[in-house]
């Protein structure tokens, strides 16, 4: 399995994750037992600090190699060692089984040495290492053995599902098994029957290291080949071919019984010399090639995996080249001290650079490690201070005043850094807190300030700028936040902030979402009212249309009918009534495309309407307008009188009836316009107080047109008729 995104993504921890996590622990524990025995039965220096060439049948051992302290300047290559403090050496085994008895004495040994015809009796010393020594052979091998495979077993622990990171443990613990053999070399037994087959076996297993590490290189941070072409790459054969040479040179070890890593003309050593830097110069060459839709790493992550390729570079070009005596003597230079010191220090966060490129996690990340332990590191170096300020100066001035030193400012010391220590420590963690943005006063008040800026905010953006500004100006750095549709804010993942402001920065994000919410809620309210507006606008379009619909259908029926009959009879009045028809019709045609019309366009087109109707009706029908000339200018709803001439019509205009009387009223007052349409027609059961459904209708017309202030009301008229008030507000100085 392979992640699908380059950010760091917790996966759920699912049983198969549980079932991979015990084989990674499983894995973790075989390594610690196959370097138990060695690490519980051989010692990483020898007590003499040589080399001897002894075996079976010798009486005497010979001086092989001086390897260091104590026999420094004292035994030579070559020397035939005869007695250790005036006991003899008789044979290799006696002389084992009496050192493991008594074990090698702590005091200075004196030896009986017979160097070419001269012999001489050399005391030398307990083994004196100094700092640089102790840490070159001790610390930096210990940590290689614990770092590497810690931080593997902590990647496979959070990430079993990269195929990565099980190679990076494979690796890391055949590098710490082998860290294991090379520090603890020298046996204090003479190995046999198991221990012996145990031994040769760990030899071979050590062969696998250099194929491991190429195996690694060609996958990280991800394979180079695809799962069903594997077969295609030639860098999984030479995967293949490593861990045949490995193989081969296991099975010649143990045949041969012939111990890695001792002689430097061994295979082993030729194929750790080939198989190590081929490995890294692939890994630099991967992250040297031009980016590919499958392989785009970021220029900070290229540069940290050619650092860590040129890391393994030179630790291993150093330990080869130091491993010559003669090269070894420049470690008493200042520049080469610093140059491995510093190689030393890049080396022991590589595991940590590998484990973020493979996974992308932050807890991984160097940086972060040392970020946080900087206010340890000066609160320690503050108390050191202060404590060998008092001492040095105190004994000092002690000195020069009585000539003598005294112990008791040791204690002085000790008591005034254990007074100072808790509001040093309490002052020095305050000033860290705001200079790294942990400060919890001043965090608050960068939230609480971006809490009132949220309520401010008028648009998305702004409230993402709110926030973010907060957060930077509280924590002192920038915070990734992750801003997704429809959901509340929330930081983006890997981003860690301090525990105790995660609260507050949850609190400043919900604030957000709750904002985000409401200007959501009040641009729905606004789209909700724009849209109400149109859809009664295009209501009101749609009634008027189908008002055209009804009208135009209606009268040409009876129009055409009534002009046919004209024609034959009355040719001079089928002219006249034609050319009414085509006004009313032109003007109908063009209502439907105004949104208003004026007061004298309405009575022409009754006029226009009722000529046509004449041609129906047996009783006569009759117009008049009652009102100021200025007021035909004004702007009225288009085809406003049309319902109402034609509800006059339908129901006032009953057989019988000699002529019906229409008549139009207009009037002005304060701004208000009020307009009655009368007719003197029969009454009849239909025709009742209220608005009926064609007035309704035409009252939300006058509503939309006028405002919802207008109204529209109809009563019956004393003595026959009826009678429709229509009154709005109107702009009657702009009617023109």
């Amino acid at each position: 399995m392979e992640p699908t995104s380059r950010v760091w993504d917790s996966p759920p921890v699912t049983p198969a994750y549980r079932g991979r996590r015990a084989l990674a622990l499983a894995a973790m524990l075989v390594a610690v037992a196959i370097a138990l025995p060695r690490f519980l039965t051989h010692t990483p220096y020898q007590r003499l600090g040589i080399s001897l060439d002894w075996k079976e049948g010798q009486d005497f051992p010979r001086v092989e190699k001086v390897i260091g302290p104590p026999a420094t300047g004292l035994l030579e290559r070559g020397d035939v060692l005869v007695a250790m403090n005036g006991v003899r050496f008789h044979g290799f085994s006696d002389t084992r089984q009496r050192i493991r008895k008594e074990g090698w004495p702590r005091a200075p040994v004196v030896m009986d040495v017979l160097r070419g015809n001269r012999e001489l009796q050399v005391s030398i010393p307990p083994v004196q290492l100094g700092a640089w020594q102790r840490v070159r052979l001790f610390t930096f091998p210990v940590v290689a053995m614990i770092a590497a495979p810690l931080v593997a077993f902590l990647l496979v622990w959070r990430r079993p599902d990269l195929n990565a990171a099980w190679v990076f443990l494979w690796f890391a613990a055949l590098q710490g098994v082998g860290t294991v053999w090379d520090t603890f070399r020298f046996t204090q037994f003479e190995p046999a029957g198991g221990f012996k087959a145990y031994l040769d076996a760990y030899n071979a297993l050590l062969n696998f290291y250099p194929a491991s590490f190429v195996h690694f290189m060609m996958v990280f941070p991800r394979p180079r080949w695809t799962k069903g072409r594997r077969r295609r790459s030639p860098w999984f054969w030479m995967v293949v071919a490593a861990y045949l040479v490995a193989a081969g040179l296991g099975v010649w070890m143990i045949a041969g019984a012939h111990p890695a890593g001792q002689d430097s003309s061994s295979p082993y050593l030729w194929f750790q010399s080939v198989a190590l830097p081929i490995g890294a110069l692939a890994l630099m060459i991967r992250y040297l090639r031009r980016a590919r839709d499958a392989w785009n790493p970021t220029l900070a992550e290229r540069l940290l995996a050619i650092a860590v390729a040129l890391v393994l570079l030179a630790t291993t070009a150093v330990d080869a080249l130091f491993q010559d005596p003669g090269m070894a003597a420049l470690y008493t230079l200042p520049v080469v001290r610093l140059l491995v010191a510093t190689l030393t220090l890049a080396w022991l966060c590589a595991p940590m650079v590998i484990a973020l490129l493979i996974a992308n996690d932050p807890v991984f990340d160097p940086r972060r490690l040392l970020v946080r332990s900087i206010p340890y590191a000066l609160l320690s170096g503050v108390l050191a201070a202060l404590y060998l300020g008092i001492v040095v100066v105190s004994q000092r001035v002690f000195a020069a005043a009585t000539g003598e030193e005294a112990v008791v400012f040791n204690v002085v010391a000790a008591l005034v850094v254990a007074f100072a220590f808790s509001p040093l420590r309490v002052r020095t963690q305050r000033a860290l807190d705001r200079l790294y943005g942990r400060d919890p006063a001043a965090l608050r008040r960068a939230l609480d300030r971006a809490g009132q800026e949220l309520l401010g905010a008028l648009d998305r953006a702004e409230v993402r700028a709110s926030v973010e500004h907060g957060l930077t100006s509280g924590l002192k750095r920038p915070v990734a936040v992750e801003w997704p549709d429809g959901e509340l804010p929330r930081l983006a993942r890997g981003e860690e902030i301090p525990e105790d402001a995660a609260s507050a920065v949850a609190n400043l994000l919900m604030q957000a979402g709750i904002r985000l919410e409401n200007l959501a809620l009040q641009e729905q309210r606004a789209a909700a009212e724009r849209r109400a507006a149109e859809l009664r606008e295009a209501a009101t379009r749609a009634e008027l249309r189908a008002l055209h619909a009804q009208v135009q259908p209606h009268f040409l029926f009876n129009a055409l009918n009534a002009l046919s009959y004209l024609t034959e009879t009355d040719p001079p009045a089928a002219q006249r009534f034609t050319e009414r028809l085509a006004d009313m019709l032109r003007y109908t045609v063009q209502a439907s495309q105004r949104p208003d019309a004026r007061l004298s366009e309405e009575i022409a087109f009754v006029e226009d309407y009722l000529g046509v109707a004449r041609e129906r009706y047996e009783s006569a029908l009759q117009f008049e307008y009652h009102g100021a000339r200025d007021l035909l200018a004004v702007r009225v709803p288009p085809l406003l009188l049309q319902p109402l001439v034609e509800n006059s019509l339908k129901h006032g205009c009953a057989p019988g009836l000699d002529a019906l009387h229409l008549s139009l009223v207009a009037e002005a007052s304060d701004g208000w316009l009020t307009l009655v349409f009368k007719d003197d027609g029969a009454a009849t059961p239909g025709r009742k107080p209220g608005l009926g459904v064609g007035l309704t209708n035409l009252e939300q017309r006058v509503q939309r047109f006028a405002g919802p202030e207008a109204s529209v009301s109809a009563r019956p008229v004393d003595g026959g008729g009826f009678a429709v008030t229509l009154r709005w507000r109107a702009a009657l100085g702009e009617a023109a």
